[in-house]
């Protein structure tokens, strides 16, 4: 059985039991026939679906296993390799606000086909400014590698330095209400 398989034939047995079960709450005969065919149609899709895997010779399954797919649990992780430096790993991209920037253009020019041609214009721009910085930020990501900042800044170097990481003393200050006197 093929997860899609699984997916038809949980939908079908939710519609089955719940139009079962609302017809004994309610004895209303339009909703029941409603979500009894929400069971049949799936139902019939899934059994489609187990009919053909098994016709083109798909992997035979045991019968706790076809049990765990119906039911939605994933198979067991296969035994991986002992060290991480061993497996290649994928990088998954830094956050970046540009695709929610991206999405908001394109949702303002969706509504500009209900509220005018100006929010079309608008939306447009938008969406094309965010697709760009989306991907400039994919190109500097690709061609500088990830850039994150420093836990602990470096100190200062250059001819001024000690000036900016020594700090005058307090007493040339004057003395404010926020100022400890002790």
């Amino acid at each position: 059985m093929t997860d899609e398989a699984a997916m038809m034939l949980r939908v079908s047995a939710f519609g089955f039991v719940t139009g079962i079960v609302y017809w004994f709450l309610s004895y209303e005969w339009l909703g029941t026939i409603a979500l009894l065919l929400l069971g049949a149609g799936p139902g019939f899709a899934g059994l489609i679906l187990v009919q053909e895997h098994r016709r083109q010779g798909g992997p035979r399954e045991s019968r706790a296993d076809v049990l765990r797919r119906f039911a939605g649990i994933p198979p067991g992780d296969p035994p991986g390799p002992a060290d991480k430096r061993d497996d290649d790993l994928g990088v998954l991209p830094l956050p970046t606000i540009w695709p929610f920037a991206t999405s908001l253009g394109l949702a303002i020019m969706l509504t500009g086909l209900i509220y005018g041609l100006w929010l079309i214009v608008l939306g447009g721009g938008i969406a094309a400014y965010g697709t760009w910085g989306w991907l400039a930020a994919i190109n500097r990501e690709n061609r500088y590698g990830r850039i994150q900042a420093a836990d602990n800044p470096p100190p200062p170097v250059g001819p001024g330095a000690a000036a900016v990481a020594d700090p005058p003393p307090d007493r040339d200050l004057p003395a404010g209400p926020d100022r400890d006197h002790g």
